[in-house]
């Protein structure tokens, strides 16, 4: 199944990583998804008692339109292997608590785009995102703070792929494949 694996420089951030993940909360999901392009919404709280929202996209990379897998950058258990920092996948916004956080597996390989940025103050500046995007088809994230957007947006497109998993990883995994490749 298509997965992330992260290494946090300390059990703190990985503490933190896993806390965001599990209180993050789906409020829409994209209604048509488009082949190697997910669209987002994700917002949360920041200390300033405001909600700040990014619009973005992950899209699957590719090379001369052919769409990049990676089968493992280090096999599982492996602690001396070095992994891709996460500011190569995030083209900016990378919060001060994450950086030096190394992805050591990821799969399909879709980089973050944020398009937009803002801010809204007062209590009911949720509800006005939600609003404002409802009609559109993205996908609508409320992160538990808006540092941990990022976990926020992975935790998505995980569950995007465990529910609709992608043809050729399926093949490369041997579970739809007619043949088997040698």
């Amino acid at each position: 199944m298509p997965k992330f694996k992260l290494r946090a420089k300390d059990q703190v951030v990985f503490d933190k990583i896993t806390e965001a993940y599990e209180k993050t909360e789906i409020v829409q999901r994209q209604r048509q998804l488009t082949a190697g392009r997910w669209d987002f919404v994700v917002f949360g709280a920041s200390e300033k008692n405001q909600t700040v929202f990014r619009e973005g996209f992950a899209e699957h990379a590719t090379i001369k339109r052919a769409p990049i897998y990676i089968a493992s950058l280090a096999q599982s258990g492996l602690t001396n292997v070095n992994g891709i920092p996460i500011e190569e996948f995030i083209e900016e916004d990378v919060p001060e608590k994450y950086q030096g956080l190394e992805i050591v597996q990821v799969d399909p390989l879709r980089p973050l785009n944020i398009i937009k940025k803002d801010k809204y103050s007062g209590k009911k500046s949720e509800d006005k995102i939600c609003k404002e995007y409802e009609a559109a088809n993205i996908a609508i994230i409320r992160s538990p703070h808006e540092s941990d957007w990022m976990i926020s947006v992975m935790k998505y497109l995980n569950e995007c792929d465990q529910n609709f998993p992608d043809s050729v990883q399926q093949i490369f995994l041997g579970r739809t494949a007619p043949y088997k490749l040698n």
